[in-house]
Order: structure tokens, then C-alpha cells, then sequence
């Protein structure tokens, strides 16, 4: 008789994951753009390029607050020197969507913060890396069908280092799936 408490126990184990992404809406999203360097960041590095991944959990039947974990990755040349400069990051950020509920059509902002680790490679220098707090704020627009919508966004992303603060306007289109 010990297979009663077994199977409950995997019956919820099964169940639980179901009634929880029932509960909310989780979507992927994959992207890609163009990095623009600001204040004195942009004396020091050109227009570069990013991508990054996110994961959005948005609770509830008619929730639009919402949390998103974001990973990226960007590239920078210098102006002055031959080199380049890269960042690599995690962020957490609270997003808020305006719209209806049940459509992937929506505008969001969204703002936060985590840590990039920061790597700057010349042939003058050599390589240094240095990992640091950061904070970003953007707001953005989703549009498709139920499962599946495209987005752009722009996004500032300001690391706290040491020296002159990599700070740059990120402008990034892509997909996400899932959810709603």
C-alpha cells in the first residue's frame, strides 16, 4: 500500500509546475542591436553591438507588473587605441506592461539592476577586468500573435566602475515566445 503516497507525491510533483506557469505568463526572449556610448564613455569607444536573452514571469490572470532576468553581451572597439572593450552581464529588472492582458501587442518599461563584468583588451595595456554593480532603465513594444511577438526596445545601461563608467543607449529588436 505504499504506492498511494508515491504516486500522490509524483502527481503533485507533475502538477505543480503546470498550475503555477497556469497561474502567469513566462516568455523567452532572444535579441540583438546596436550599442551607442554616452557622455565620456563616448570619447573612448565607438558604436559597438549587443545581444542578450531574457526571461519574463508576469503572475496572475491580469498582472502587468512583472519580473524579467536579463543576459547580455556587448562589444565596443576603441577610438584611441586598437582594442576593444566587452560586457558581459546579468540584470534583474521589474517591468511594467501597459495594454490588455490576452495580446502580445503591448508597450513596457522596465528598470533594475544587477552586475557586468566589464573586460577592456589593447595591444597597449594588455587585458583588464574588473566586475561591478550596474543599473538599467528602458521601455519598449511587443507586437505578434499569442505565442509568439516580436519586440524593440531601448535601454540604458549605466556599470559603477572605477575610471570612466562604460554608460551607453542600447537599441535592440528581437523575439519572444511563450506565455499569454
Amino acid at each position: 500500500m505504499r504506492m498511494r503516497p508515491t504516486l500522490a507525491f509524483f502527481l503533485l510533483l507533475i502538477g505543480f509546475p503546470l498550475a503555477a506557469a497556469a497561474q502567469g505568463d513566462i516568455r523567452l526572449g532572444l535579441g540583438g542591436g546596436l550599442t551607442l556610448p554616452l557622455r565620456a564613455d563616448a570619447d573612448l569607444v565607438k558604436k559597438g553591438w549587443m545581444g542578450m536573452a531574457n526571461l519574463a514571469y508576469f503572475p496572475g490572470a491580469s498582472a502587468s507588473l512583472g519580473f524579467r532576468l536579463d543576459a547580455l553581451y556587448a562589444r565596443n572597439v576603441f577610438k584611441v587605441t586598437d582594442g576593444h572593450r566587452t560586457e558581459l552581464g546579468g540584470l534583474g529588472n521589474l517591468v511594467f506592461q501597459f495594454g490588455a492582458r490576452r495580446t502580445p501587442n503591448r508597450l513596457y518599461v522596465f528598470g533594475g539592476g544587477g552586475y557586468v563584468r566589464t573586460q577592456e583588451t589593447g595591444a597597449s595595456f594588455g587585458t583588464v577586468t574588473s566586475t561591478d554593480p550596474a543599473l538599467d532603465a528602458g521601455a519598449g513594444c511587443s507586437f505578434g500573435v499569442r505565442a509568439f511577438a516580436l519586440f524593440v526596445e531601448a535601454r540604458y545601461l549605466n556599470v559603477y566602475t572605477s575610471g570612466t563608467k562604460p554608460q551607453f543607449l542600447a537599441l535592440t529588436g528581437g523575439i519572444s515566445f511563450g506565455g499569454l
